[in-house]
């Protein structure tokens, strides 16, 4: 009976000592993938972040590219028939005229549509003081030639934008054309607008159309 009673209480012994075994593991092994969950985690979120950073950084440099091609192409396609129609009424009129202002007016207002959305606002008050300025070829052109970019690159250099733009100029009366590239740099803003244009040929195409 005592033989039978302590193998009894061995028994209980031994399965309270493996389930405690048991709970011990269970409660080490629940911690240790709740740390491996933390860090996956911490990881994940990291590595979303660097790719968030990253699209941010390439669709900022499609804007800034878009800009620019917009504003060289707002410079170097025309003049069109509004602009055509400003620049004969400033020049068939008294400078401070009446009729004078309004045609410079119309004038101002094909460059707000055509070429203010893409530059910074300090840029285009600077855009029709220096030279060559935002309407520099396009008076050029008036009144016997058409300009037309015909392609532009644009390269992405460690803080700022290496562009060429082919452009061809046509004369309105013999319909004969030619094609000369201007190379430039540009720079934008953390809008992507474009702040600065320098120019490295500006009068090679000039001189054609004088």
């Amino acid at each position: 009976m005592r033989g039978i009673k302590k193998y009894f209480k061995f028994v209980v012994w031994f399965s309270i000592l493996f389930l405690a075994i048991g709970c011990s593991n269970s409660s080490s092994g629940s911690s240790s993938s709740g740390a491996e969950n933390n860090s996956t985690s911490e990881a994940t979120a990291e590595e979303t972040k660097e790719k968030d950073d990253e699209t941010k950084e390439k669709d900022d440099e499609s804007e800034s590219k878009q800009n620019i091609q917009a504003a060289l192409e707002s410079m170097f396609n025309g003049p069109n028939e509004k602009l055509e129609k400003a620049l004969d009424g400033m020049k068939n009129k008294d400078f401070g005229s009446e009729d004078y202002q309004k045609h410079l007016s119309d004038s101002a207002e094909y460059f707000e549509q055509h070429y203010k959305p893409y530059v910074s606002d300090s840029f285009y008050e600077a855009s029709f003081i220096d030279s060559p300025d935002a309407s520099y070829y396009l008076k050029a052109a008036y009144p016997e030639i058409q300009l037309k970019t015909e392609g532009i690159t644009i390269e992405d250099k460690e803080d700022y934008y290496k562009f060429s733009i082919d452009v061809s100029y046509t004369t309105n009366k013999s319909g004969e054309g030619k094609t000369v590239e201007i190379r430039g740099h540009a720079q934008t803003n953390e809008e992507g607008k474009v702040s600065s244009f320098n120019f490295i040929n500006p009068n090679e195409l000039y001189l054609e159309l004088s």
